[in-house]
């Protein structure tokens, strides 16, 4: 009995002990990127996202893909962060005022999920990284929300990075 109560003990060190470990945080990036990326690909590739001129709309929490002023593609969506091409640094919606609440609701969660694991780049609001690694962040964030894809929309010094929760033609019927 003392063997099994010693052997659950320490399997539960072990998990905890990983939290703390940072190859499981990159294993977590490794996965998450595979994972999502995998997918936003194919939501890129069958809406044809990269031929249209975008919108987004903070008040509906709408993303409009148009072409000739015409919409082809509306997306449910939440901004996750924003990467500053002058600062080279990446700022999560969660701590950025200029973003609806409505656009970061579930933001939040990547956040606590950060928390929970020990994931210090979930968790800080702003810090100096390149544009791969805000990407590898959308990524993670996309992983955790399970949304279907996502977008990185030009600004005027940098990116805004977008999580498509739903996405459908315009043509399709409610």
């Amino acid at each position: 009995m003392n063997k099994v109560i010693i052997s659950v003990a320490l399997a539960l060190l072990s998990i905890s002990q990983q939290t703390k470990d940072p190859t499981s945080y990159e294993k977590f990036l490794a996965v998450a990127t595979t994972e999502f990326f995998a997918s936003a690909g194919r939501i890129n590739q069958e809406f044809k996202l990269g031929e249209y001129s975008w919108h987004l709309d903070q008040g509906t929490r709408k993303l409009t893909f148009s072409q000739n002023g015409t919409v082809k593609v509306i997306a449910d969506a939440q901004i996750v962060g924003s990467y500053s091409t002058y600062s080279h640094t990446w700022k999560w919606s969660w701590a950025n005022d200029t973003v609806d609440d409505g656009m970061k609701k579930d933001i939040g969660k990547v956040k606590a999920y950060g928390e929970q694991h020990g994931y210090k780049d979930l968790t800080t609001a702003r810090w100096e990284c390149d544009e791969d690694y805000a990407r590898t962040m959308t990524a993670a964030a996309g992983y955790i929300l399970k949304s279907k894809g996502a977008y990185r929309g030009p600004m005027e010094d940098g990116y805004v990075f977008i999580l498509i929760t739903d996405i459908k033609w315009a043509t399709d019927k409610p």
